[in-house]
């Protein structure tokens, strides 16, 4: 009797104790979760606030941009899947299957500058706001200054997740200067799924002229 007993409680034990590991290992991602999302959004405290009218937004680190884009291109790299290019030109449009390097060639562009504290700390400033109308917290930057010719990036926005904290989106916007007139060039990625390149052409005298290409590697919408 004592034995079967023994044995009984052993595995009764073993089950709860299984069962109380289980708990904690759900309970600590949940705690990693929200504690990443507090520091994101925390995390300029103790930087000066940029004054902001009806507006309590602080002065935030820079989320590197960059590193991200990069994670994506080498995720891609690994997919099982051949990327979708449309190209819409006003009323026009166009599509092609590509190949998965392409969509790499075709990101280069915003690669640089890199976007990280070290390397645009000293020319931009950021913000963070829950933006309610995406569902999303918002992390934006401009420019505090005059940008030297050499770099083109001007914006940039990052959403994320509020119950995930995981990247939802990145938003570039780039603006130069040619013999053809002003050129905006915004970059829209959304993680995961889809990115897209729009080139507004403004020049003297004309209509600006739009042009739209997104790639696409995720079909499931």
């Amino acid at each position: 009797f004592n034995y079967h007993f023994i044995k009984s409680l052993h595995r009764t034990l073993q089950r709860l104790f299984l069962f109380v590991i289980l708990l904690m290992q759900k309970y600590l991602r949940v705690t990693i979760c929200l504690s990443t999302l507090f520091w994101i959004a925390c995390q300029g405290k103790d930087q000066k606030n940029i004054p902001h009218e009806n507006s309590t937004e602080e002065s935030i680190s820079f989320f590197p941009v960059t590193d991200f884009l990069l994670g994506q291109l080498g995720e891609i790299d690994k997919l099982p899947v051949t990327p979708l290019q449309i190209d819409i030109n006003g009323n026009k449009q166009d599509s092609v299957w590509l190949q998965r390097e392409d969509i790499r060639r075709l990101a280069v562009p915003f690669l640089h500058p890199v976007i990280d504290s070290a390397s645009l700390g000293k020319y931009f400033v950021g913000k963070s706001f829950l933006d309610q109308t995406v569902n999303a917290v918002t992390f934006s930057y401009e420019a505090k200054m005059k940008l030297p010719d050499s770099i083109k990036l001007t914006h940039w926005d990052v959403y994320v997740d509020p119950q995930k904290s995981d990247v939802q989106r990145i938003y570039l916007v780039k603006e130069e200067n040619t013999s053809d007139g002003h050129t905006t060039t915004q970059l829209t990625w959304t993680a995961n799924k889809w990115f897209s390149i729009r080139t507004i052409l403004q020049s003297p005298g004309h209509d600006a002229v739009v042009k739209e290409e997104i790639l696409k590697w995720d079909f499931n919408d």
